[in-house]
């Protein structure tokens, strides 16, 4: 499992890294990308373990 500790280590950003843009469907089906709301002022991007899941 070192592998997998590694690449996480990797795939960690560092504070001040841009985030790559990704697109993303939000609750009513519409397409929203990090790119176009960037455009309207800062964004704050959060992650989260689903509710009720293992993580």
């Amino acid at each position: 499992m070192v592998f997998g500790s590694l690449f996480m280590l990797a795939a960690m950003p560092a504070v001040g890294d841009v985030a790559p843009d990704f697109t993303v469907k939000d609750v009513d089906g519409r397409q929203l990308s990090l790119s176009r709301l960037v455009e309207q002022g800062p964004v704050v991007v959060a992650f989260y373990t689903k509710a009720f899941t293992g993580g």
